[in-house]
């Protein structure tokens, strides 16, 4: 793809975190439940990291499994895997085993990091060697620590399991001493520099409901990365302080929108970021309040329980720069609501929204900050992207009316891992000789550009940000025996989708109590998909409605 960026945009990830780290030295970099690791710390982790990485065989191109949260654990796993060339396949760190193991079979991993939590997932995987990072490593040593460590101790019992039969399990205080071990004999590895190799791989829904694995260089990282710093430096006229501004990394890592647009982002700009394992209202908002924090996003969840609690209410806000929602779609009401806050406490911009997904690194639209957005507006597209909408399914462009919306410019994704025909859905060649990103959204343009949002084509529901795979969640309940066939639906509730389950019964148990039987389906359920994969309600029906080409109709249950 040709374009020109006024940013340093073609480099590794590394390299942008790199250059950071040798210019900010002992600056704050992370900071962690009170704990503060600076610039050099970070940078003698990832090296240590990396080192151990080859140590334990992991090549350039090798993919590696990061099943973390928020955690200095996590930074260091990422930038390191990048470091030596290999790839960050990113995986939801409350994967269950059935999720971890699809995970590890689509990209064929052979190396994995995991928490205290999702530990349980990767067992019996004997080609897999797997890290286990405990949340309280980096915890402070000091009685806040101590106390923090206790409750979390408590949070989490009954809820851990050892990884059993896999190739290696190691902890990963031991995993950097393997790393140490490695630097002395061998000295810090070689920096991978290819900016165009595959840098991550982004779980996603794509077309239709399997899960696929979303290819993205460093440089489409990066691009995305240096869209926020173009809003700031253009449109709002400021300079990035990397001594002053500060970034809430609450978003998980482990989805475009908080790796791009939050913790990269402050490795590209050098400013410390704060990082949340798990959002706490309560704690990010004392987060925003002690480091001074002025890049603030987070699904409209986070924002909601902010705003109701009433923790952000009076404090000075005059030199918060970013701050908005994206990730779902952003009620009228939140906007509103934010404005007012940020009004009241002196803050100069608007509460921003924005539109994306992750087969273009996420964000692609954002709304003005210097002025409120019209209702139902997403935005105008960013820095070097570019925007239409056309007839669904074809590539002909339609102008004042509703049309799918195709995107293009250098966050576009390389393809879903190991997927031709379904990149081939979503990467498409127009007349104009350019390959367009056909995003499956209905959208309409209006004549000053403003974009506006209209529904969803693909059946893929996003649950308090987090996607969710109708087809996938079908397939696990229908390993029940007393389930012969079944279909997941989204509806709205409240401004917030919720899932509902149709299920047909197998003949032999069509006369069971099905009160019973729902609560047999609700087990099964927890102890095979993620929380947000749950249905809110469970409906019996005799069969099942179909399509002409017999396909189930999903579209008519309601």
């Amino acid at each position: 793809m040709e374009y020109t960026s006024k940013y340093n945009v073609r480099t590794t990830m590394y390299q942008q975190f790199e250059n950071s780290a040798n210019e900010r030295g002992n600056n704050p970099c992370l900071y962690y439940y009170n704990n503060t690791l600076s610039w050099n710390e970070t940078a003698k982790l990832v090296d240590q990291c990396a080192a151990a990485l080859k140590a334990n065989g992991v090549k350039k191109g090798d993919r590696v499994v990061i099943c973390l949260p928020n955690m200095p654990q996590c930074i260091a796993a990422i930038y390191a895997v990048n470091k030596i060339g290999a790839v960050a396949s990113m995986l939801h760190p409350l994967s269950v085993k059935s999720e971890a193991d699809y995970a590890i079979h689509l990209v064929g991993a052979k190396f994995a990091f995991c928490f205290d939590v999702s530990e349980k997932a990767f067992k019996d995987n004997p080609d897999v060697t797997v890290v286990k990072c405990k949340t309280a490593s980096y915890f402070p040593k000091n009685p806040y620590g101590f106390m923090a460590n206790l409750i979390y101790k408590k949070k989490i019992k009954g809820k851990t399991a050892p990884a059993t039969n896999v190739k290696k399990l190691i902890d990963w205080s031991d995993f950097l001493k393997e790393g140490e071990q490695y630097i002395k004999e061998n000295g810090v590895p070689e920096t991978e520099t290819d900016y165009t190799a595959t840098a991550a791989i982004m779980m996603t829904g794509g077309t239709t409901g399997n899960p696929k694995g979303v290819m993205l260089t460093s440089e489409n990282i990066n691009n995305l990365s240096y869209e926020l710093v173009d809003v700031v430096t253009t449109v709002l006229e400021m300079q990035i302080d990397q001594d002053k501004d500060g970034m809430l990394t609450a978003l998980p890592v482990f989805h475009g929108f908080g790796f791009a647009l939050c913790m990269h982002v402050s490795m590209c700009v050098g400013m410390a970021q704060s990082l949340f394992p798990q959002f706490d209202a309560k704690m990010c908002s004392d987060a925003i309040k002690k480091y001074h924090l002025n890049y603030v996003f987070g699904v409209p969840d986070f924002f909601e329980k902010v705003y109701k609690a009433g923790y952000l209410k009076g404090i000075d806000m005059s030199n918060m720069k970013l701050i908005g929602s994206g990730g779902d779609v952003v009620p009228y009401t939140l906007t509103e609501k934010m404005d007012r806050l940020l009004k009241d406490n002196g803050a100069k911009c608007h509460f921003v929204t924005g539109y994306g997904l992750t087969e273009c690194v996420t964000v692609c639209t954002f709304t003005d900050p210097l002025r409120e957005a019209p209702q139902g507006c997403i935005g105008i597209p960013t820095y070097n992207i570019e925007v239409m909408t056309v007839k669904p399914g074809t590539t002909e462009k339609v102008v004042g009316e509703d049309g799918e919306l195709c995107v293009y410019g250098p966050t576009l994704m390389q393809g879903y891992w190991n997927d031709p025909e379904e990149t081939s859905k979503m990467l498409v060649k127009h007349e104009d000789g350019r390959v367009w990103l056909h995003t499956g959204d209905m959208c309409y343009i209006d004549e000053k550009g403003d974009i506006y949002y209209r529904q969803r084509l693909k059946r893929v529901y996003k649950i308090s940000g987090y996607l969710v795979y109708p087809s996938f969640i079908e397939e696990t309940y229908r390993a029940m025996a007393e389930i012969y066939d079944c279909c997941v639906i989204g509806k709205e509730d409240g401004g917030k989708t919720m899932l509902k389950l149709f299920v047909v019964k197998n003949k032999k148990y069509a006369k069971d109590d099905e009160e019973a039987l729902t609560e047999k389906i609700k087990h099964f359920g927890e102890q095979n998909l993620s929380k947000w994969s749950l249905p809110r309600e469970i409906v019996y029906i005799d069969e099942l409605p179909r399509t002409k080409v017999g396909k189930v109709d999903f579209k008519v249950l309601n």
